[in-house]
């Protein structure tokens, strides 16, 4: 059985798109349901890029045999957290410009440290609220994962004497 190397890009943009699916449809429901202005249920929908991060990291983690390096593990945080949160605040720009204009102009009422935000600074604070909570997911799921105790080899970058 030959394995299959797995690139941080790919992994995250696979788990990405998912992510961004589920929130899409998340949003849609509820929508549907009505809930849509009230903003901590909207704000929910990040808890699919918490998921898929735990569930991407966990996939590259079994193709290296358990090993998971630090490094590619908060690269695939960032890289799915990234992707999800572009592709759900492209949607959101979208439905709010083009769909559902009572939808936008709630959104440009309600009152963010102050100032009244444009959909695109919404676009983008989604979008950076999708990368910090992929960034820290990875970076929690890391130090789980990192079983090296602070102990390095021995050699030229080593820390033990």
């Amino acid at each position: 059985m030959a394995t299959e190397k797995i690139s941080i890009t790919s992994i995250g943009l696979r788990y990405g798109i998912i992510a961004s699916i589920l929130m899409i449809i998340y949003f849609i429901i509820i929508v549907l349901i009505g809930l849509s202005n009230i903003e901590v249920v909207r704000f929910l929908s990040h808890i699919f890029i918490i998921i898929a991060v735990i569930l991407a990291i966990g996939t590259y983690k079994r193709t290296r045999q358990g090993h998971m390096p630090y490094l590619p593990g908060l690269g695939i945080g960032f890289v799915v957290g990234l992707v999800a949160s572009i592709i759900y605040a492209g949607f959101i720009f979208l439905y709010a410009h083009f769909i559902d204009q009572d939808y936008q102009n709630s959104l440009r009422t309600q009152d963010y440290f102050g100032a009244v935000l444009s959909p695109m600074a919404l676009a983008g604070s989604i979008t950076l609220l999708g990368i910090v909570a992929g960034a820290f997911t990875s970076y929690i799921l890391m130090m789980l994962y990192d079983n090296s105790g602070g102990n390095f080899k021995k050699g030229k970058d080593s820390f033990v004497p």
